[in-house]
């Protein structure tokens, strides 16, 4: 019995260093990594506003682009109508240029150069007074003017010879070929001079940059000094002005040398007039936002951009605002032109960009002091000079940009803040499924390793119990086939305990039968009226004997018949147990009684003992598969923990239940509960 129960507990301790490693592996396998995906989601979450930025601001920008390309084709639109109409002129007197003016709404001051001399039509008019004060000196040659162009444009032929040297320099690292490079002077090379201004430079994304204006430049008296020739430059191709602007735009080195650069050679490096908020949320940010515009200008004299084109456009910034001028050379040398009229302009460029308001954005255009050209009609008017994303349009309207506002500012928070909850909220599930699902299956596999623990028990208490009974059934028969007892008494209880072992291996036989059958569909019991208070006083007696020889009292109180409807066999099967129950657990009073009333319209047979009763914590168990109280071999009360739950599986196949309560004065009492049979119903079929 010691070497038995040394290893039951082996058993016990097997199944439960079992369930330790498999909470481990579920925690590292599963909780862990989920744990680890949760945390990157919700990190992604918390960044979330930054990607709903960025994929509007990507949005809006390709809006912004489209309608600042749609302008600068606009612009060259324009420069090739007003010259196909110069070249359409009769002559260049007043009358042929007051004729121009009054074909095209764009002329606003048509102008003719004759021998150096500036000719207007109406010359006493207020609009030709006004353009000879402010473009007649520059047409004459007696001042100079700044022309605008993109600093990329200006300094192409540096960037892309320095490119050039970039890649070549792991090669030929020398000196002499960086003397090569740079023209054979070694130092950086002039910069080129404005080409053809209405060509509109191509550039790639406008660089967002701060508020800050800049006075009017006056006109600069021409100088007797010499100054180094410049030579000019042929006017580029797009490829080569986008790739000099990827490269100052993507290269902020070089882009602080280009306008350090600028600024030494007497360029004047203007300032943007808006803060795009996404330019200034990076700078909030830690990375310094580049604040200058990428238009630059210089003073120029009208000779020096007759020499280098033959014709062009000039814009000029005065205190009453922007005035573009138009000039082109004639085939007979003759120099005609006009100034732009800027209300046709503003409405052809109204005609140009797409609907102001949608309902993510404002669209519009601001000119060179930042005031809107088109604002919506409805709804509070934004903070023009904090546009969500904006960019120049060309160096032909310096100052001028396109910028996008969102027609709801709490609108990237709103879609951050949606996304950042449902993402939340799926975590958060995901957790709860996890962990609800680990513990679901936890305590699934902890209860079928305690039920693999349990089946083991039942083998090994099974054969003890089986063996038991043959043991001493074996050692009687042996002495009476040998006659070694002659005592004839004697003889007679060996036979009676021979005859009580083998009832006890019945009833154990039965209980494994029926074990093995419940819960089977194929398990049928035969129902027939029946009377539980005479089956309750045969059990009884047929116990009798045995529970005597053991110095059991036996009381049983079963006078009235109450009728039943049931499968006899399996009724006594039922009673069997429980009297068996009430032995095995017996204390020092032994004593059993058996009583079968009517209660609440039942019949109730109880069986009650004297015996240890059962532990509080303990009774919502007793009726369990395979359970015991002790469970070890060494245990001096033997069984296989089946017999209530064999006698609650057969009550309720009867329609009724086994019940247990503890019995006043010490000891327990097992009620057998079924329904009574109404008068008129015992006829009914004799099985079901």
């Amino acid at each position: 019995m010691a070497a038995w129960n040394r290893k039951n507990r082996s058993v016990l301790q097997g199944g439960g260093a079992f369930r330790i490693p498999l909470a481990f592996v579920f925690v590292m396998a599963v909780l862990l990594p989920s744990l680890a995906l949760s945390l990157l989601a919700l990190r992604a979450a918390n960044r979330e506003a930054l990607y709903v930025e960025r994929r509007l601001e990507n949005a809006l920008l390709a809006e912004v682009n489209h309608a600042a390309g749609a302008i600068a084709e606009l612009l060259r639109r324009i420069g090739t109508e007003l010259e196909t109409d110069a070249e359409d002129l009769s002559g260049t007197g007043a009358v042929a240029l007051d004729a121009w003016r009054a074909q095209n709404p764009l002329v606003s001051v048509p102008f003719a150069l004759e021998s150096g001399r500036l000719v207007v039509p109406d010359p006493s008019g207020a609009k030709s007074r006004a353009f000879r004060d402010e473009f007649g000196p520059f047409l004459e040659g007696r001042v100079e003017l700044p022309v605008y162009d993109d600093i990329a444009n200006v300094y192409r032929r540096q960037m892309l010879d320095d490119a050039v040297e970039d890649t070549d320099h792991a090669s030929d690292p020398s000196p002499a070929a960086k003397t090569a490079a740079s023209g054979g002077s070694g130092r950086i090379p002039e910069a080129a001079p404005p080409a053809e201004s209405y060509h509109e430079t191509e550039s790639g994304r406008a660089d967002e940059d701060k508020v800050a204006a800049i006075p009017p430049a006056a006109p600069r008296a021409l100088s007797n000094t010499k100054t180094a020739p410049v030579r000019p430059l042929p006017a580029p191709d797009a490829a080569t002005r986008r790739k000099a602007a990827e490269r100052i735009a993507t290269d902020s080195s070089l882009r602080e040398k280009t306008f350090r650069k600028a600024e030494e050679e007497g360029f004047q490096v203007l300032q943007r007039n808006v803060m795009p908020q996404v330019q200034a949320q990076t700078a909030v940010a830690g990375i310094t936002g580049e604040e200058r515009s990428k238009t630059v200008s210089r003073g120029r004299s009208f000779a020096d951009l007759s020499r280098e084109g033959s014709r062009g456009m000039l814009p000029r910034i005065t205190e009453t605002g922007l005035d573009l001028l138009f000039w082109m050379r004639r085939p007979d040398g003759r120099v005609t032109g006009c100034s732009i009229d800027m209300k046709e302009l503003l409405r052809r460029i109204a005609d140009t960009i797409p609907d102001i308001r949608s309902e993510v954005r404002i669209l519009t255009v601001l000119d060179e002091n930042g005031k809107p050209l088109l604002a919506p009609e409805a709804g509070e008017a934004p903070d023009w000079r904090r546009p969500f994303v904006a960019r120049e349009i060309s160096p032909l309207l310096p100052r001028w940009e396109v910028g996008a506002w969102l027609a709801d500012p709490a609108l990237v928070e709103s879609q951050a803040r949606f996304v950042t909850f449902a993402v939340w909220l799926l975590v958060a599930i995901l957790l709860i499924v996890i962990a609800t699902g680990g513990v679901v299956v936890l305590r699934m596999l902890s209860a079928e390793s305690r039920l693999a623990m349990q089946k083991t028990t039942f083998v090994a208490n099974v054969s003890h119990e089986l063996k038991t009974p043959l043991t001493s059934i074996r050692l009687f028969a042996e002495m009476l086939l040998q006659r070694r007892q002659p005592d004839e008494r004697k003889r007679d209880e060996y036979l009676r305990t021979m005859l009580s072992e083998a009832e006890r291996l019945s009833r154990l036989v039965d209980n494994v039968l029926a074990f093995s059958r419940k819960g089977s569909a194929k398990t049928v019991d035969v129902m027939k009226p029946l009377d539980l208070a005479a089956l309750a006083r045969e059990t009884a007696a047929q116990l009798e004997p045995h529970l005597t020889r053991s110095g059991f009292a036996l009381h049983v109180d079963a006078p009235d018949a109450l009728r039943v409807r049931g499968n006899d066999e399996a009724l006594r099967q039922v009673l069997m147990n429980l009297l068996s129950n009430a032995e095995k657990y017996s204390g020092e009073a032994k004593e059993i009684g058996v009583t079968v009333r009517l209660e609440n319209g039942e019949c109730v047979a109880c069986v009650l003992d004297r015996g240890i009763g059962v532990e509080p914590g303990n009774a919502g168990r007793i009726f369990d598969e395979f359970y015991r109280c002790d469970d070890s071999l060494a245990s001096s009360r033997s069984g296989t923990g089946l017999g209530l739950s064999i006698a609650r599986d057969i009550a309720r196949r009867h329609g009724g239940d086994v019940t247990y309560a503890p019995r006043e004065g010490g000891g327990s009492i097992f009620a057998l509960r079924l329904p009574l049979v109404a008068p008129g119903t015992e006829r009914r079929g004799t099985s079901e």
